[in-house]
């Protein structure tokens, strides 16, 4: 008897193993992996413009706020090299404009349950506002994503024919929230609209007012608005500027 309660103590314990072992994740300690962070030695001949009285320690470690905070966001702790907002949103837009109707295809990057998803997709970006705008089919796996988490993200790269990235890259990272809409919501035919305005069809194809109507019913649309957005440019560089160039939806600058 007391065999078999042994063996069973012991398949429990077993068993007790291998379900905190599936739900374990890495230990993530302030500002997470060491080996993840730049270590100031010396400046590289490349190095990003920065104002002369701050140190190395100033932007590569980590401050308490976020993952963020030991990349891009140290951009913003230097006035020099950093343009004004309204000259990013003006670099943004001519980087986005695509055939002058400010639709191009992206990545959009979603994650529901904390398994992530990119998909390509077309959005429009209202040159306005900075409100991007995307219709697609209903049921696509993305929408669940969204419709169960809002915070998505979106990139934008410009194809380079020679693919020489790494001289000369210009792209845009999106980050903010996104809602969907669908018929018969506040702004749905207004934001339908903008997608539709600007899809290229087929030579030779137009669409009905059937036709449309069939696609409003079985369409959403989704409509991320920007809280922060990053622009890479080789343009910034050339000028003496900082290669990344970062629009806030918040920045009162």
């Amino acid at each position: 008897m007391k065999q078999v309660l042994l063996i069973s103590e012991v398949l429990i314990l077993l068993l007790m193993g291998t379900v905190s072992g599936v739900a374990q994740t890495n230990e993530w300690t302030d500002g997470g992996p060491k080996y993840i962070y730049v270590k100031p030695l010396k400046k590289s001949p490349v190095h990003m413009p920065y104002d002369e009285d701050m140190k190395c320690l100033d932007c590569h470690k980590w401050d308490g706020t976020d993952a963020y905070t030991a990349a891009t966001l140290t951009l913003k702790k230097s006035q020099k090299g950093r343009l004004p907002k309204k000259e990013i949103k003006a670099a943004i837009l001519e980087t986005l404009r695509g055939l002058g109707n400010y639709r191009e295809m992206y990545v959009l990057a979603t994650a529901f349950d904390n398994r992530p998803l990119a998909t390509c997709m077309e959005y429009t970006v209202d040159p306005d506002t900075l409100i991007f705008y995307g219709s697609s089919e209903k049921q696509g796996e993305k929408l669940f994503h969204i419709a169960a988490n809002e915070k998505v993200s979106l990139v934008y790269v410009k194809h380079r024919s020679d693919l020489d990235y790494f001289t000369d890259p210009i792209g845009v990272q999106v980050v903010g929230t996104a809602e969907q809409l669908k018929l018969g919501d506040p702004g749905f035919d207004a934001a339908f609209d903008v997608c539709l305005s600007t899809v290229i069809l087929p030579e030779g194809m137009t669409l009905t007012p059937k036709m449309k109507k069939a696609l409003k019913k079985n369409q959403l649309v989704t409509k991320v608005t920007p809280q922060r957005i990053v622009i890479t440019h080789h343009k910034f560089r050339s000028g003496g500027y900082h290669l990344k160039q970062i629009w806030e939806a918040d920045d009162q600058r």
